[in-house]
């Protein structure tokens, strides 16, 4: 059968789940449903993998709890634990957390390209029963009777006989997973950020003749617009990552380009490590990062829908970290709609999405409204500065930031922000 314009139209496939994006977000989302052991899941993505995303690559501690949660921990064997982090203010303070010096786990977990970890979650949920349909871009769903039918076209698929072709397969639940620009977003009709919740970055990778450990450095320089901050990390290995991000509003204050203000941070590392890094310029990119500060509505059960990871604009405001919040989303949702399945009942399906809503904001609503707030406190250079002085002197105080930006092993810190603010008062008194 052939469409309107000559292309060939695959015969309709039906699936219980359509997760659109095939990052962090759905797949870990497909792994949990998957742990019901008869989950019927299409994992559909523009790209085929493996594909680089634009990102720091850094793989936080609740992001590692997730991974031991679904029986996943071998995606991390053969790299690194971060080691190290260095924090530097635009007053030039310098504090650096070593793990041997800790008397608790450390706050930090992996740098790993995004090509791998990503790939790596993927291919794990094929393994264990997705539907593979990368290769295939969403042009346009439609809901009728609770149920979705999704137009696909092929993107250079793996699987297409042609560069043209369309499919149509429908769907009793559509999940969006498919990063900031999302389409399912667009077509639930839930709006972009404006700019007083987003922010910008540029990203390239390096590598180096030198050996360097796992670690991280966050580096507030001046000349940078705040607030924003420049980032290299360290794999452990030859990959490096390196890049600057900053409010949008800051940005377009400047009036200079992302790549000069990514010239601006490389002339500062050249300070640090003088011709240690050798530059890749053709993995220089940007990146929208549309902030968790203001999130859109992220379940639809009158639709049988739900957005999860960046489609969500589920992004750490002070951090720019979305891999966590994207896996902790997919997590919940998926075991949720897993346990409705079970029940076999389609009412249960609505309360699983809405339980899904309601449970992620409880738990996440402060922490990103915290990390909000902390944003433009740090954009203060004298705050900032009191800050790096009193994590230097206090590993325990360094290690209690960096659960709350971050969360941990155990998912997020215990402790509330004005506690931690007052103990780097009073250390600096």
């Amino acid at each position: 059968m052939r469409g309107p314009q000559g292309n060939l139209l695959s015969v309709k496939q039906h699936y219980t789940f359509a997760i659109v994006g095939a990052g962090p977000a759905g797949t870990t989302c497909a792994h949990a449903l998957l742990r019901s052991g008869d989950a019927n899941i299409a994992l559909i993505d523009k790209a085929c993998f493996p594909r680089d995303k634009i990102c720091g690559d850094g793989i936080g501690p609740g992001a590692v709890a997730i991974l031991n949660a679904l029986g996943l921990r071998g995606v991390l064997d053969g790299h690194r634990r971060v080691e190290r982090i260095v924090v530097t203010s635009p007053l030039g303070r310098r504090m650096a957390l070593e793990v041997g010096t800790l008397n608790r786990p450390m706050p930090l977990g992996y740098v790993i390209p995004r090509i791998i970890f990503d790939n790596a979650l993927f291919e794990a949920a094929v393994d264990r029963g997705a539907t593979d349909l990368t290769g295939w871009s969403l042009e346009t769903a439609s809901c009728s009777g609770r149920r979705w039918e999704l137009t696909l076209a092929a993107t250079g698929a793996k699987n297409a006989t042609s560069p043209k072709e369309v499919r149509t397969v429908t769907a009793d639940i559509l999940i969006g997973a498919d990063g900031a620009t999302s389409r399912v977003r667009r077509l639930l009709n839930q709006p972009l950020n404006g700019d007083k919740h987003n922010s910008i970055a540029v990203r390239v990778l390096a590598k180096s003749d030198r050996s360097f450990p796992a670690h991280q450095e966050i580096n507030v320089i001046e000349g940078l617009p705040r607030p924003g901050y420049g980032w290299i990390f360290f794999s452990g290995s030859e990959h490096i990552n390196i890049g600057c991000g900053c409010d949008i509003r800051a940005y377009r204050s400047e009036k200079r380009s992302l790549t000069q203000l990514l010239a601006l941070y490389k002339a500062y590392l050249e300070t640090v490590w003088p011709s240690a890094l050798r530059y890749d310029e053709v993995t220089c990119h940007t990146a929208p990062l549309p902030l968790a500060s203001h999130m859109p509505r992220l379940a639809f059960p009158d639709r049988n829908a739900a957005l999860i990871g960046d489609a969500a604009l589920m992004i750490n405001p002070l951090t720019g970290e979305g891999i966590f919040y994207g896996m902790e989303a997919g997590f919940q949702l998926g075991s949720r709609l897993a346990e409705s399945q079970k029940r076999n009942a389609k009412l249960k399906t609505a309360d699983a999405l809405s339980d899904f809503e309601t449970s992620f904001r409880r738990k996440f609503t402060p922490h990103f409204r915290g990390n909000y707030f902390l944003r433009h406190v740090i954009d203060r250079p004298r705050f900032m500065e009191l800050m790096v002085e009193a994590c230097a002197a206090d590993d325990e105080l360094c290690c209690d930031y960096m659960d709350y930006m971050l969360g941990n092993e155990t998912g997020l810190a215990d402790k509330p922000l004005f506690q931690i603010v007052l103990k780097t008062i009073l250390q600096c008194n």
